[in-house]
């Protein structure tokens, strides 16, 4: 498989073919965006952006298919040719783990197992609930009628680097399946995946110009696509800054539909009264904070020990000092690699900073790995406690390897220290006692919460945050199904 891989990316970079337009493989006729491989620091290869005449054709193709397809109204179509897209994404896993391995820096073993499988359990989820769907009939004694969900036209999905073919499932499964178009501009940092995957959706049988696939940057391809008037959804996965520049678009175009899903500084909180296995806690939030090099908007960036500063504080802080030592950080193509480089140069740069700035303000180092490979982008998983509030650290999203340890007395003091957060898209809590899981599940206002061990949830249930950590809409579940269709009542009056 990773011969065909690197046949591919060969043939991409070879060809300049950064676009797929229409079921065509074309070139950009905008400004060279390279791919570096962050492992290395080496340039992968060159991709020419979309220009805003090709940004127009895109969307022009998907409203074209759109409109005359039948994707919008044949239901079984659908079903039909998103099995077998499922099922070629599902033999080509490797292939596409190998791409997304050499751009955004992903430990191959895990996409293979979980990044990949869970575009392949997006789509069958939504298959299913299309494939099911029975409507909604209703009748008074004025008439009788039906709400009918019809879908809303040409969807715009703005993917992000840190999960690139993960996201795409997210967007990509329950818009196609409820029967839209899409237009889907990967990260520039990440593209190679979602190209392949308009590949096999071509192969799949996906009639051309249901899937578009442009490379572009943010400030011109993405405020383009943004302020497009024939689009009429974006779907967009990545930080505030750019999330609320998209609502702007929307306001200054078409008021089309704006979905974020945005940042997070999650908590992971060890109820330290009710855990009889501190050691287990601490692994799992090792795994929590530096899985994916930290590079995830749920990852526990501020392990909270709830309870007295006594040996069992101590016991808890040697245990997550001993499990960051533990995570295996090196090539993410070889075997028992847990976490690979951060994405780029300006990333490690930033993270470094961040602690830096926190020791010399006082924070104390519980674990720092430097034994890390010279080249490319590399940060060891970083414990550190007593970071001063004031510090960068202390307030900002950290999105790298690195956890905070704080303790409180009590349980209402980790309340506070989510629910008084701008972000509330996900925390973690252990916590044995059944009783206390249900005092923490009433008073914690986040997305997701999880109790003894860290989840994201399934692709049945809703993801998406409170406060600034999103804005109208979920990823996953059948709430995500809804955000990509228009409720339409038909109702006939008897006479």
């Amino acid at each position: 498989m990773r011969d065909v891989a690197q046949s591919f990316s060969d043939e991409v970079f070879g060809k300049d073919l950064g676009l797929e337009i229409g079921g065509q493989s074309r070139s950009g006729e905008g400004d060279k965006l390279p791919l570096i491989n962050p492992s290395d620091g080496r340039t992968l290869g060159e991709l020419s952006g979309a220009s805003a005449a090709q940004v127009d054709e895109a969307v022009a193709a998907a409203r074209a298919a759109f409109t005359e397809s039948g994707w919008a109204t044949d239901a079984a179509l659908r079903v039909a040719t998103l099995r077998k897209l499922a099922d070629l994404v599902e033999e080509n896993a490797e292939v596409i783990a190998y791409l997304d391995a050499w751009e955004a820096g992903k430990v191959l073993a895990l996409s293979v197992a979980e990044d990949v499988p869970d575009v392949v359990a997006n789509l069958r989820f939504f298959i299913d609930l299309i494939e099911h769907d029975d409507g909604r009939y209703l009748r008074d004694t004025s008439g009788w009628g039906w709400v009918q969900k019809v879908p809303l036209g040409v969807v715009c999905a703005v993917l992000p680097w840190n999960f690139p073919i993960a996201m795409l499932g997210w967007k990509v499964a329950p818009a196609l399946a409820t029967g839209n178009a899409m237009v889907i501009k990967p990260s520039e940092d990440s593209s190679l995946s979602a190209l392949y995957f308009a590949r096999l959706a071509r192969e799949a049988g996906v009639p051309d110009g249901i899937v578009n696939v442009i490379v572009g940057d943010g400030p011109g391809t993405g405020a383009a696509l943004g302020r497009h008037g024939d689009i009429d959804m974006v779907t967009f996965t990545g930080s505030g800054e750019v999330g609320r520049l998209f609502l702007r678009y929307s306001a200054e175009s078409n008021l089309k539909r704006v979905s974020l899903e945005l940042g997070g500084r999650a908590i992971y909180a060890v109820d330290a009264a009710h855990v009889s296995d501190l050691a287990a806690a601490a692994e799992d939030i090792a795994g929590a904070a530096f899985g994916n090099a930290g590079q995830n908007c749920t990852a526990s960036s501020r392990a909270v020990y709830v309870g007295p500063a006594d040996e069992r504080y101590e016991e808890f802080t040697k245990a997550l000092a001993d499990a960051a030592a533990g995570f295996t950080v090196g090539d993410p193509l070889a075997d028992g690699t847990a976490m690979g480089p951060v994405i780029n140069l300006e990333a490690r740069d930033r993270i470094s900073s961040w602690v830096d700035e926190a020791v010399g303000a006082g924070a104390q180092v519980v674990h720092r790995q430097e034994d890390v490979p010279g080249d490319g982008f590399w940060i060891g998983p970083t414990v550190l406690r007593d970071v001063p509030a004031e510090t960068t650290l202390g307030t900002g999203e950290i999105f790298g390897p690195l956890t905070v340890l704080i303790r409180v007395d009590t349980r209402e003091e980790a309340v506070a220290l989510v629910n008084d957060e701008d972000y509330g898209l996900a925390s973690t809590v252990w916590c044995e006692d059944v009783n206390g899981v249900r005092w923490w599940a009433d008073r914690l206002r986040v997305g997701t919460l999880a109790f003894n061990g860290y989840s994201e949830g399934t692709v049945a249930t809703p993801f998406g945050g409170f406060r600034q950590s999103g804005f109208w809409g979920r990823d996953n579940g059948p709430e995500a199904m809804a955000g990509y269709q228009e409720a339409m009542t038909v109702w006939v009056s008897d006479n």
